[in-house]
């Protein structure tokens, strides 16, 4: 039974409880107390202490760093050439002849001399782009830029580009009896890059192919791109020099269209059928924009001579 009063429950000690209220026990017996009042319980929700908060809140979770992984280096541009063969091991007959096939012919060490004179040149003056063409169609432009092409890939350390922009009529890769996968169109006009025309061969020689004629071939030279192309080629592939096979001077004005964006005119003449008219008219054709570097012969017909003589 309880009792309110406590003077009336039997055997109160009241010295007792004025001890237990002074000694400090009380607070320490309402903490273990089974049940406590509403209001203190709704405070308590309402004020959590910062004690009781640190201690339900979630513990953080630590915080991974993930390790910045650099990407990869790409090798440079003439690295990322496709590489490929030519069909350089056995010479077959009706095939225009190749000075790597034939390295005991004078005409060989003709171009060899041609090689080391044009390069020195080059050097003299800063110049990369040459363009090599004839007068008249027929007179060995094509056989020429092939040829010093790969007389000049044999420098060890060298970079030589060689193009067929002869749209009219390409055949380089005839030449090299390889399979042109497309025209120089997409190239010129900036829809396809050189990275994916291009072809490399070993690591002195790239080829760009033309297959198939393309009509408005001396539109294309006119235009600002295709000069933008070459520069791009320039600057990223480094090379000792580029090539640049065109088609006849006098039959057609590419050359004249594309004469700007080159450093010189290397000009082919047959020996049985270029005349010094034909040459003196190319030289009005390219005027002073581009300098003549010098003139081909191809096919002398002097006693002791060979069938092709440069």
């Amino acid at each position: 039974m309880a009792y309110h009063d406590k003077t009336l429950a039997p055997e109160w000690d009241k010295a007792a409880d004025m001890r237990d209220r002074n000694d400090g026990t009380d607070g320490e017996r309402k903490e273990t107390r089974p049940f406590r009042r509403k209001a203190a319980l709704i405070a308590e929700a309402q004020c959590p202490s910062a004690t009781k908060r640190a201690v339900l809140a979630p513990k953080a979770k630590p915080e991974i760093v993930k390790k910045q992984m650099l990407p990869a280096a790409l090798p440079e541009p003439w690295l990322r050439l496709r590489q490929t063969s030519m069909g350089l091991r056995q010479p077959q007959k009706g095939r225009m002849p190749l000075v790597n096939l034939f390295r005991t012919d004078p005409a060989a060490k003709a171009f060899d001399v041609m090689r080391t004179r044009l390069l020195q040149t080059l050097k003299a003056k800063g110049w990369t782009r040459i363009a090599i063409a004839a007068p008249t169609e027929g007179c060995g432009a094509t056989f020429t830029a092939v040829n010093l092409a790969l007389s000049m890939a044999r420098v060890p350390g060298s970079r030589t580009v060689l193009l067929d922009m002869n749209m009219r009529d390409p055949g380089i890769a005839a030449a090299l009896d390889m399979t042109a996968k497309g025209d120089m169109r997409g190239l010129l006009r900036g829809e396809k890059s050189y990275l994916d025309h291009l072809f490399r061969y070993g690591d002195t020689l790239a080829v760009g192919l033309g297959a198939g004629a393309v009509r408005d071939a001396s539109e294309l030279l006119h235009s600002q791109v295709a000069g933008e192309v070459l520069d791009e080629m320039q600057e990223e592939l480094r090379p000792d020099v580029i090539l640049c096979d065109m088609p006849a001077v006098l039959a057609h004005d590419d050359l004249a269209a594309f004469v700007g964006s080159v450093d010189g005119v290397l000009l082919v003449a047959d020996g049985t059928m270029t005349t010094s008219e034909h040459v003196r008219r190319c030289e009005q054709v390219l005027g002073a924009n581009a300098p003549l570097v010098g003139v081909v012969l191809n096919r002398g017909r002097e006693a002791g001579q060979e069938n092709y003589v440069v």
